[in-house]
């Protein structure tokens, strides 16, 4: 991690001007953008040994990835932003608010029901697929080695279940 730390140092005013003209000029937005590069550059490479055959070009790359990732994130939580909504107007009546939280509790409710049901319809090795995927949160990897099969299968029949379920609960 020294390794990557002294390449990042050796790096960085390369870096800063990159993501300066990535964010517009915008320092903070900039630094941001450093510093979720770093850790994710740390994070690919914790517990591994760091080999970098060429460390500006891999923190270019990272960077130009992390900037890719935040605006995508941003342009999806703009496009689902109620605009309308005024977070701060207080017209609604209370009966009103318990009435909607009600409906929603109940919604969800049936939702599970269904869901529950179409559980135990499920032949076993998809209930014990979601057991391991969603109760126990439990990787690709650790479920493919669990079921001995490949990860691409492991994602396919994880895939195949959401499927699944979504039709069942959306009926």
């Amino acid at each position: 991690m020294d390794y990557l730390w002294a390449c990042w140092v050796d790096c960085k005013p390369l870096l800063k001007g990159r993501a300066l003209r990535l964010t517009n000029g915008d320092h903070d937005a900039a630094e941001e953008l450093l510093s979720a590069t770093i850790l994710k550059a740390a994070n690919h490479f914790s517990g591994r040994p760091v080999e970098l055959r060429d460390p500006k070009a891999f923190f270019m790359f990272a960077l130009k990835n992390e900037f890719i990732s935040q605006y995508r994130k941003k342009r999806h939580e703009f496009k689902h932003r109620d605009t309308e909504l005024d977070v701060h107007e207080d017209r609604v009546a209370q009966g009103d608010w318990e009435a909607r939280g009600q409906e929603k509790e109940l919604v969800t409710r049936e939702e599970l029901t269904r869901l529950q049901g179409a559980l135990t319809d499920l032949p076993p090795i998809y209930r014990e697929i979601f057991s391991m995927k969603f109760v126990e949160e439990r990787s690709y990897p650790e479920i493919s080695e669990v079921l001995e099969i490949s990860q691409a299968l492991a994602r396919k029949r994880v895939q195949f279940l959401r499927q699944k379920l979504r039709v069942i609960v959306a009926d």
